[in-house]
């Protein structure tokens, strides 16, 4: 009967060991965690952060591209003008 007791402390021990061991990993992963997850925040911030300045400046060269685009559109369109009342004129002179 000894010998089941003893046997049984030890194993109770052992029990009590791993239940410790695991405990602390606990903490650690918990304490890991939480500084894993502060340094999510950080970066999301400065992601946000940096996404919110990049837009700046990739918003202001779309608007002067497009603003070429538009001028580009205009040059285009009066000289297709011009070249219609060319061909009016050339028209007119071989009709003549």
């Amino acid at each position: 009967m000894m010998k089941e007791l003893d046997r049984l402390d030890e194993r109770v021990r052992e029990v009590a060991d791993h239940v410790r061991e695991l405990r602390e990993e606990k903490r650690r992963l918990e304490s890991e965690n939480e500084s894993l997850q502060l340094r999510v925040r950080k970066l999301e911030e400065a992601a946000a952060k940096a996404s919110a300045t990049d837009v700046k400046p990739r918003l202001q060269a779309l608007e002067a591209e497009r603003a070429t685009l538009l001028d580009e559109r205009r040059a285009m369109a009066r000289r297709v003008e011009e070249m219609l009342a060319k061909l009016d004129v050339l028209e007119k002179a071989v009709q003549t």
